[in-house]
């Protein structure tokens, strides 16, 4: 398969098997590369699913040359079989964005909640000595500890978000009937969110109680780790609290994502909009670095603004999952007793890997899901 490819030029030639075909080019990628030499696997894949998520609307495919094939005009998609791969782009959009921020994000996250839980007198004098300490007692793979349960369930939960954000501005925008309005963007990024909280807050729960592991079996006499992967963890939890024992935290957990996920993605869309409009050129033809910006951007955001809160939701998805053995028994009386312990100072601890992390995990995240929406558009 070869691809002629130019910034100059609005039209792009395949060739496969004995038929070839021209169509619009749409997407920030045509920079002029041959597919045949040197694009690699992944490119040669998603060109493929290029070509079969564009061909079916009303397309002539004309024979190549030589071919003694007559042209083959295809039919165009009905609305149903355009909605359903536009809500299967939508979900494994999120599913690779979700593995990729895992991969990234999770030894800051290890560290994060590390430091967030620790108790007084401190384990750790700050992200430095956590960072030494872990890889001391556990390896370069203790700073992945728990990971199974995120990347396990960021199936579900970026999915989830993804589509239902996708989902959001397609109602918000009266299904294409009107252009989005930049309060829109935060409307459908706060919804998205909230939707999201129901996958990620079982996620979250079973990852704190293996990260914290190794803090109580420092700070606690005779103390034997009693999980050793999610599977045990979320049994135990399950077994002890029932179904429901999976959604410890969620008050706090879904007090921080609304909002959170409100600024989080309309400041993403916010950047991209401004840049298409001052290059003149449509979302989906900008560079990738400004749907890196916009990640890296609405990552920070989120996670300077709304931190506190995520320490109240740590703390409760850390603490005893028998009931009658818990410190806190709720969102406030667990931001009461954090005050108590250090003032407002508390309700920053961890900040410094949490917002080493959220730059680039939240950059490539959403990279992740502009790349594969802008460069697998839907044809009627």
């Amino acid at each position: 398969m070869r691809l002629f490819l130019s910034r100059g030029h609005k039209t792009r030639l395949l060739r496969c098997s004995s038929f070839e075909y021209e169509k619009p080019v749409v997407g920030p990628w045509e920079r002029g590369v041959d597919a045949s030499e040197d694009s690699g696997v992944f490119f040669r894949l998603a060109e493929l699913l290029r070509r079969i998520l564009h061909l079916g609307h009303g397309q002539t495919i004309m024979p190549a040359e030589g071919s003694t094939q007559t042209p083959t005009n295809v039919p165009k998609r009905s609305p149903k079989t355009v909605r359903a791969l536009t809500v299967a782009r939508d979900i494994f959009a999120g599913t690779m964005s979700g593995i990729a921020v895992t991969i990234v994000g999770h030894p800051f996250d290890t560290l994060k909640v590390r430091l967030q839980t620790q108790p007084s007198p401190p384990l750790y004098s700050g992200v430095v000595d956590c960072f030494k300490k872990t890889i001391k007692w556990e390896g370069p793979l203790g700073l992945y500890k728990g990971i199974a349960s995120p990347i396990t369930g960021q199936v579900f939960f970026r999915a989830n978000m993804f589509f239902s954000f996708a989902e959001a501005k397609r109602f918000l925008s009266g299904y294409g009937s009107r252009p989005l309005r930049n309060i829109d963007y935060f409307i459908a990024g706060g919804f998205a969110w909230f939707t999201g909280t129901f996958f990620e807050c079982p996620i979250d729960l079973v990852k704190s109680q293996l990260q914290v592991q190794v803090i109580r079996s420092k700070t606690i006499p005779d103390y034997v780790a009693p999980y050793t992967n999610m599977t045990q963890c979320a049994s135990a939890i399950v077994r002890t609290n029932g179904f429901f024992g999976l959604y410890q935290g969620f008050v706090p957990h879904v007090l921080r994502n609304i909002p959170a996920g409100s600024v989080h993605l309309g400041s993403y869309e916010m950047v991209r909009q401004h840049y298409s409009k001052k290059k003149g050129v449509p979302v989906s033809e900008l560079p990738s670095s400004y749907s890196l910006l916009g990640g890296g951007i609405g990552g920070f955001l989120y996670w300077s603004i709304f931190f506190p809160i995520d320490v109240v939701k740590s703390s409760i998805q850390t603490d005893n999952l028998q009931k009658d053995k818990r410190k806190f028994s709720g969102a406030i009386d667990a931001a009461k007793k954090l005050y108590a312990e250090g003032g407002w100072k508390r309700f920053y601890r961890g900040f410094t890997p949490c917002l080493m992390r959220s730059i680039p995990a939240n950059a490539m995240m959403l990279w992740t899901v502009a790349f594969i929406t802008d460069n697998l558009p839907i044809r009627q």
